[in-house]
């Protein structure tokens, strides 16, 4: 979420042994070691008597071997245990399947917009997270104009980023990202980027990206009321196992947000908002100029 290639973060009085173990994390989460090297570290860390916090190495049974069965899905479960990020939202959405050579429909996942910000703001600082001095003059008007439209004296702006990674060895393969970032915040801070959403570049289809914003754009709403959502985006009740967190939650949050600014290049736009391509006939979403109009640079 920070400078790739950056250790994590610690403080002075971190114990040895927790930072050893972040550090190890930090290397699976980054996908420089394997699940079954993180785990073989972490018993010999524990056999040669440094403190390991995690419950990990004590339910993994067979740990003296350099492999044991469902590592891989056993560590996350480790890592992810009793912290506050939220549960992932499972919706239906139309993908492109390379095999199949057609668009289909299946489950994917994304974090919602107003449940991260949620866990920011509890355990965030209310002064640092509403600072507006590190917005540029566009992003400032906008979240002006916002407040006198929703009427609050306090209102937390946030972006989304879009962008292609690539996430194998020889860059052949890319996933799409779309994350959030908090424009206000300066210093170290001002490069966190939260993952909301990820897919493969080759499931993207046409549609998408529709459905996945629609999603989005339903949680949105809802950090502009202030009130949590009582069903589905669909309209449908909460599932009861996947949505299990969501249905304890109800009424008004502690604070109101809004988007105040969407980067990302071009190549994004076009496949997100389905603006015009540099090949395509169109030259801009802002008028209705065509490529054949255009000669030598004069229009004709």
């Amino acid at each position: 979420m920070f400078q790739r290639g950056a250790p994590p973060a610690t403080s002075s009085n971190t114990e040895a042994g927790v930072e050893f173990e972040d550090d190890v994390h930090d290397l699976y989460a980054e996908n420089a070691i394997s699940a079954a090297r993180a785990a073989h570290l972490l018993s010999k860390a524990k056999d040669a008597g440094i403190k390991i916090a995690t419950k990990f190495i004590k339910k993994m049974p067979g740990m003296k071997r350099k492999f044991a069965k469902n590592c891989a899905r056993n560590l996350r479960r480790s890592i992810r245990k009793d912290d506050n990020w939220p549960d992932v939202y499972w919706f239906d959405a139309r993908v492109w399947d390379r095999k199949l050579d057609k668009e289909v429909t299946r489950k994917i996942c994304v974090l919602l917009p107003s449940e991260v910000l949620e866990v920011i703001w509890i355990h965030g600082v209310k002064e640092v997270l509403l600072g507006t001095s590190h917005y540029d003059k566009l992003t400032k008007d906008h979240h002006e104009w916002m407040k006198q439209q929703l009427n609050v004296s306090e209102l937390l702006g946030f972006g989304l980023h879009g962008d292609g990674v690539p996430c194998n060895y020889d860059r052949t393969e890319s996933v799409m990202l779309t994350s959030i970032n908090l424009p206000g915040l300066t210093g170290r801070n001002g490069r966190l980027r939260i993952p909301i959403c990820i897919l493969p570049d080759h499931c993207i289809s046409s549609n998408t990206f529709d459905d996945i914003y629609e999603v989005l754009a339903w949680d949105m709403r809802s950090l502009l009321c202030g009130v949590r959502q009582e069903c589905r985006h669909d309209s449908s009740p909460w599932d009861s196992v996947k949505d299990k967190k969501r249905l304890k939650l109800h009424g008004a949050r502690d604070f109101r947000s809004c988007l105040v600014q969407v980067r990302s290049d071009w190549e994004w736009l076009t496949k997100c908002y389905h603006f015009p391509g540099h090949a395509s006939e169109e030259m801009c979403w802002l008028c209705h100029v065509k490529r054949r109009k255009v000669l030598d640079g004069y229009m004709v």
